[in-house]
């Protein structure tokens, strides 16, 4: 971008524009794509996330439910006829999984979530 000196100093048209087009490719740079939501929009997608913890889809209760059902699970797997590595690798996953479920109701009952909703 080229300013020619002595319009420059004279506050030339071309300074103007110049600095328009910095000022434009600094905006775009920054700011990266431009969106606007409306109130109506973000207070639906609000209701939309509480949803689940409202309808005691995510509870203390129902997390509660599904760990004594992976604990079922992984003594299903250790009375099976499965080979001993098979065994190993689905009780792991069952495992992480109870971990990521306690992990939940610990974020739950820290947020002061009761049992049930």
């Amino acid at each position: 971008m080229y300013i020619e000196l002595d319009q420059a100093h004279k506050g030339g048209q071309s300074f103007e524009m110049h600095l328009k087009e910095v000022a434009q490719n600094e905006a775009a740079r920054v700011l990266g794509d431009m969106v606007e939501f409306s109130e109506e929009a973000i207070a639906a997608f609000k209701e939309a996330a509480i949803e689940p913890i409202k309808a005691g889809t995510f509870s203390l209760d129902s997390i509660e439910k599904r760990i004594n059902v992976v604990r079922g699970e992984i003594a299903q797997v250790w009375n099976s006829a499965l080979p001993d590595d098979e065994k190993y690798r689905q009780i792991s996953s069952k495992e992480n999984e109870i971990a990521l479920l306690q992990a939940g109701q610990y974020t739950f009952a820290k947020a002061g979530f009761t049992l049930s909703v």
